[in-house]
């Protein structure tokens, strides 16, 4: 069996000097695993993040295949010396391994996760990052319903979100329970506005989405490159 794909690269664990078992993420199967054979001329730039054109190739459906892989652009040599975007790409790497099941196709979050690398590069990354997030909770089924309160069905001055439900509820039901609700960034609901959030706000974002990450999708604390991510965008967000 054998098909042909692009795909981005989440994982790699090396088997000796010159096999790895490379884990993609690929636009129409879904993640998918094989082995990758390296030689003198490829040797090192399978590294994750980086987006490949792929052939798959097994006996069976259900083996372990084998990889071909064409890189068509890196990305993480690129972001070395800018750790804030650096630490979202490495992020959304882990996240999508650990997250997704095998050979599951989600174009919706593919395309959320290109947009994401291209925007790395840019003063958007943070944000990019974060709407990338709620994609991934939406494709998994665990999407957010931010469209309106969940009590009053208005519209406007939406500002927190139900921990137990993940809907969206205004300022004044929201009021009585301060510190029991999670914070609901404007920039969430106004995608593509062209302002950059202030940092808190990005913060109250990673909050937001990281507390469905942990406590419904995956049911265990968020890995540590998701935690690094926290650490890394408070230090260098401005400088990055």
């Amino acid at each position: 069996m054998e098909w042909q794909d692009e795909g981005i690269i989440l994982h790699t664990q090396a088997l000796g000097e010159r096999k790895q078992i490379v884990s993609l993420f690929t636009l129409a199967h879904g993640r998918c695993v094989g082995v990758y054979y390296s030689n003198q001329k490829n040797k090192g730039w399978a590294q994750c993040g980086g987006k490949v054109k792929a052939r798959w190739g097994a006996r069976l459906e259900n083996h372990v295949g084998s990889w071909t892989l064409e890189l068509l652009q890196a990305h993480t040599a690129f972001l070395l010396d800018r750790p804030g975007p650096l630490a979202a790409l490495l992020s959304a790497t882990t996240l999508c391994q650990v997250a997704l099941p095998e050979r599951q196709a989600y174009p919706h979050l593919y395309e959320k996760f290109e947009v994401l690398l291209k925007d790395l590069i840019s003063p958007q990354w943070a944000t990019s990052y974060v709407f990338f997030e709620l994609m991934l909770l939406e494709e998994l089924g665990y999407g957010l319903d931010l469209k309106a309160c969940a009590v009053t069905g208005v519209l406007e001055n939406l500002i927190a979100v139900s921990p137990r439900t993940g809907r969206a509820v205004c300022e004044s039901v929201a009021a009585p329970y301060q510190g029991q609700l999670l914070p609901l960034p404007r920039f969430i609901r106004q995608e593509n506005t062209g302002i950059l959030p202030e940092d808190q706000e990005i913060l109250d974002a990673l909050t937001l989405t990281g507390y469905f990450l942990e406590r419904y999708l995956l049911g265990r604390i968020l890995p540590s490159a998701r935690a690094r991510l926290l650490q890394k965008f408070g230090k260098t967000r401005k400088h990055a």
